[in-house]
């Protein structure tokens, strides 16, 4: 484990206690949830050091990797996956030109990089994971690169996506170094992420299943995820919510809270979370943010 004297995102060395959360997933440690007290950026302080998160990651309920139907949250996840990816595809549809280049990192099992390629776009994948790029590789039948430094240094690309992926990022100015660098002019940076300012956050307090630690080491909000990327150059240009995401979320932290995924109760408050966004906060369970270079 590592202890993090300053603020991963603005440096500052004051944070306080936010929370506790429990790791329901694989290890069933308890992780502390800091907050910057300059940037407001919540981070889990200690956290795994980046050779030591690998087991973290394994379990066969650890849906993006391993692609399990087992039980089923899991299988209604892959149910809802089918529609997502239309809306995904049709998200981005509007920078699709030119070279139609796109990257996406953290890929996963390549389910959204085989709907984007269906679509017409030139893609690239990254993937950490050995096994889950192997399988994303059989599926979009060309290989799926193992870390920035294989991407090849003079390809560009319209639009780098990750879905889900940058709260998991230990290098935060490598990677934004690379995206600086790779995004063509005109191009997009994409990030889908939890938003730990949205109801069903706040109504689950340490239960919500979206702080997943250790494996979330950052868990962002509007704001934060904003601050960062203007330190780094880049600027808001559309922000929208994924509204499926509040149902699943509620669905897995009712079960971490009571042992019983209630799914009435579960329902009504993802719906709730969703009016809630839609109509007063701007704060889905998580949020789709789309930046340019500025």
């Amino acid at each position: 484990m590592e202890t993090l004297q300053q603020c991963p995102a603005c440096g500052h060395a004051h944070q306080k206690l936010f929370l506790a959360a429990k790791d329901y997933t694989v290890s069933r440690e308890r992780f502390s949830i800091v907050r910057c007290e300059s940037c407001e950026l919540l981070f889990t302080n200690p956290r795994p050091r980046a050779n030591e998160a690998g087991p973290y990651y394994q379990s066969d309920d650890y849906i993006s990797h391993s692609n399990t139907q087992k039980g089923f949250i899991n299988a209604l996840y892959h149910r809802v996956r089918n529609i997502t990816l239309r809306q995904k595809t049709n998200w981005i549809g509007e920078y699709q030109h030119g070279t139609k280049e796109l990257l996406d990192i953290g890929c996963g099992n390549g389910h959204f990089l085989h709907a984007c390629q269906q679509a017409g776009w030139n893609i690239s994948g990254m993937e950490l994971d050995p096994a889950t790029a192997q399988r994303a590789s059989k599926l979009i039948q060309q290989p799926v690169y193992a870390n920035l430094h294989e991407i090849p240094a003079d390809k560009k690309f319209q639009l780098i996506s990750l879905w889900h992926v940058l709260e998991h990022v230990y290098e935060l100015e490598e990677y934004f170094a690379f995206f600086k660098a790779r995004i063509q002019p005109g191009g997009k940076l994409l990030f889908a992420l939890p938003n730990s300012k949205s109801f069903d956050a706040a109504f689950f307090g340490e239960y919500w299943a979206a702080y997943d630690v250790p494996r979330h080491i950052y868990h962002f909000d509007p704001a934060t995820i904003h601050s960062l990327a203007v330190r780094y150059g880049f600027r808001l240009a559309k922000q929208r919510g994924q509204i499926f995401d509040s149902f699943y979320i509620a669905l897995l932290s009712h079960q971490y809270k009571t042992g019983s995924k209630k799914m009435f109760l579960s329902f009504v408050i993802g719906l709730w979370s969703n009016l809630l966004a839609w109509k007063k906060t701007g704060n889905y369970s998580s949020n789709l943010y789309i930046f340019e270079h500025v």
